[in-house]
């Protein structure tokens, strides 16, 4: 696969690092990057392209802001890229107006929020590289403890490998907290400004997912809301757990709705916004889960 990075700042430069780093440098064509470039409105953006563009399936943009977005569009077109990728790492980096230009720009267009969030989609290419980057996803072995870790699929940033890398001899009940720390140790470059999207900041999703990873391979959920049945008053409320978690905003299954509300734990970011929202009092804070020593 043949991949055309777009970037700008130290955001991008991390993403393209990371792919060189673990597998991509030759797929890597070129590398086009705005650092410096202004990401006001932009009349003619076809006035900031480059003076050739190589042939190439997939195009990133990474730490683009406002109209330079349409940069890395035009960049896609003229490359011939069947997929673009174009990330967002702050609130209103990427406002809706223009990812609709964008879409009618290129053949196929996502938009993850934050990158980590990336899965595959049905793109050949796109699914190619989100088989590598994207939402977390690491096999573990242990006992009671850590043993070692396989990055299956890393955030694009890199902070998976280095959670992986710094997370062997924990016990499994503590892998919740250990993996949130040093994620934040990392650290992750995301936005700490709340985005009215999902109701959270985009470093705080990221942690949410990087988290998740890690729970799901330990088999130990750690801190996680828990939904008494007997109290849920789900249907009446229109499940308001649901409207205010972040991680449902952002199309996960962390919480669904029937007769009750029922919360995932391992996908559970422990932000505590479903229980501070529960007009029954049904939700609550469990854990962390300790595992059996049978």
């Amino acid at each position: 696969m043949r991949i055309i990075m777009v970037t700008a700042g130290n955001y991008g430069a991390r993403i393209v690092n990371t792919m060189a780093l673990h597998g991509l440098a030759p797929q890597i064509m070129t590398v086009f990057d705005y650092t410096g470039e202004s990401s006001d409105f932009l009349d003619d953006p076809s006035s900031l392209l480059p003076a050739r563009t190589p042939a190439a399936d997939l195009t990133v943009a990474a730490g683009l802001m406002g109209d330079m977005n349409l940069v890395a569009a035009e960049i896609a077109s003229e490359s011939g890229s069947e997929g673009i990728i174009v990330e967002s790492h702050a609130p209103g980096q990427l406002p809706d107006g223009l990812r609709s230009e964008i879409d009618s720009m290129v053949e196929c267009a996502v938009f993850p929020a934050p990158f980590c969030s990336l899965e595959p989609v049905g793109n050949p290419s796109i699914d190619t590289f989100a088989s590598r980057f994207g939402k977390p996803e690491v096999e573990m072995d242990g006992n009671e403890r850590v043993l070692s870790v396989r990055v299956k699929r890393s955030a694009p940033c890199g902070s998976t490998f280095y959670v992986a890398e710094n997370i062997r001899g924990v016990p499994l009940e503590d892998v919740d907290v250990v993996a949130g720390e040093k994620f934040h140790n990392y650290p992750c470059l995301a936005s700490m400004e709340v985005d009215p999207c999902f109701g959270d900041t985009h470093l705080h999703v990221a942690g949410y997912l990087t988290r998740e990873a890690f729970k799901r391979a330990a088999g130990v959920p750690g801190v996680h809301a828990e939904v008494d049945p007997e109290f849920c008053q789900g249907a009446e409320c229109g499940f308001l757990c649901m409207e205010v978690c972040p991680l449902v905003r952002l199309s996960r299954g962390t919480i669904v709705g029937g007769v009750t509300a029922e919360v995932d734990p391992f996908s559970c970011g422990a932000c505590e916004k479903c229980m501070r929202e529960c007009p029954s009092g049904a939700i609550k804070m469990r854990g962390p889960v300790q595992i059996s020593r049978g």
